[in-house]
């Protein structure tokens, strides 16, 4: 013999595994829905990382390339700073030897007024002594002149 619950106690078993069954379902459904959700998230995801990934893989080339170009340029500023070294240091040397004969110059220049200004002492003594010697001469020609006669 079967034994049987009494259904007064406990109410009947085909309406509680009918709920059962019902809310079960429910949630598998829901349950799939979410999976159907996640596997959607999760395509989205993989999606949004390849594309991050690639902008990623194009920033560093991007980066490559601007390191790369920023090394260049840094070469060839350091190139031009070198040619504008070597060009200021030639002209500073020019500049020196140019100052060097200006001043050479003014030292001829300055002896040569040095010496002229004594050549000209010279040529005036030497005026005064023959205006001297020529009324020392005339005069004695005057008392030759005087005895003469």
């Amino acid at each position: 013999m079967a034994r049987t619950l009494n259904p007064q106690l406990f109410g009947s078993i085909e309406s509680s595994v009918v709920k059962v069954d019902a809310s079960t379902q429910a949630q598998v459904r829901k349950m799939r829905e979410l999976e159907s959700q996640f596997e959607i998230v999760n395509q989205k995801i993989d999606k949004w990382v390849q594309i991050l990934e690639g902008k990623i893989q194009q920033l560093h080339t991007n980066q490559k390339n601007l390191s790369e170009q920023i090394k260049n340029m840094a070469d060839g500023f350091s190139g031009q700073q070198a040619s504008i070294l070597s060009k200021l240091t030639e002209r500073r040397g020019v500049e020196a030897k140019t100052q060097e004969i200006i001043d050479r110059h003014n030292q001829l220049v300055q002896n040569f007024n040095v010496r002229m200004t004594h050549v000209q002492k010279v040529t005036n003594e030497q005026e005064m002594k023959l205006m001297t010697y020529q009324a020392t001469y005339d005069e004695i020609l005057r008392e030759i002149r005087a005895l003469k006669k």
